[in-house]
């Protein structure tokens, strides 16, 4: 891709409430809660001390989503009347290219909070592909970089590195995928509590995940002695 363009990176959250309801047997609510808004304002953080990324777009209709992006200095951009991920994202993509059409799509997933400036240049923006897809550890899509015009559909869900990987080449356009350890690991089942826990080193995830592991119920407690303790 051309390096010196400028990023528009764009962020979909479902909303704080409704998020990581497969940890609802080891996480309370207000426990779940407090995750999904803690790793959103770390990815938002981490975006906004990228140099290449010129401006920050949250995706959703989630009242408390949208005080979080005022918060973090990022622009709100409403879900797709339809719902749903994919024609949101689609909606936000289509807005980027009319407002900005110089500008390269960076999507993120919100709940990546490995993610750092310094690793986001030496993995996705050092690319010369036209189409960047970090792929998540069970094959989905964690990043999708695409240089202007973003053309292709967004495909999210399970199986979607495949699924943007063969759109990209059908399009013509340069395609990477990027399997990195550290951009691979987002958190929505109970493993992944253990497992992220040593990977980061500061951000409020971290505390998060800290005082669960102090406060861990019966419950917790097992998960973590099943996958090895935090």
């Amino acid at each position: 891709m051309t390096r010196s363009a400028p990023l528009a990176a764009v962020v979909p959250v479902r909303g704080l409430a409704a998020g990581k309801q497969r940890l609802a047997h080891v996480l309370s609510a207000a426990e779940r809660q407090d995750l999904v808004h803690a790793m959103l304002e770390d990815v938002l953080q981490a975006l906004s001390r990228s140099a290449r990324v010129a401006m920050t777009i949250v995706v959703s209709g989630d009242a408390a989503v949208a005080r979080v992006a005022e918060g973090m200095d990022a622009l709100l951009l409403p879900d797709a009347p339809d719902g749903g991920l994919n024609p949101s994202l689609q909606a936000a993509l289509a807005w980027v290219d009319a407002a900005c059409p110089d500008h390269a799509a960076l999507v993120v997933a919100a709940d990546l909070p490995t993610l750092t400036p310094a690793l986001l240049e030496a993995s996705v923006m050092a690319s010369e592909a036209d189409v960047v897809i970090v792929r998540s550890a069970d094959g989905g899509t964690n990043i999708l970089l695409q240089q202007p015009p973003a053309t292709l559909k967004p495909a999210f869900g399970a199986g979607s590195c495949a699924r943007h990987r063969e759109a990209a080449s059908r399009a013509g356009r340069r395609v990477e995928v990027i399997d990195h350890p550290l951009l691979a690991r987002d958190l929505d089942e109970p493993a992944d509590l253990a497992a992220l826990l040593p990977l980061l080193e500061g951000g409020r995830t971290l505390q998060i995940l800290r005082r669960v592991a102090r406060a861990a119920r019966p419950g917790v407690a097992r998960e973590q002695s099943a996958s090895g303790g935090f």
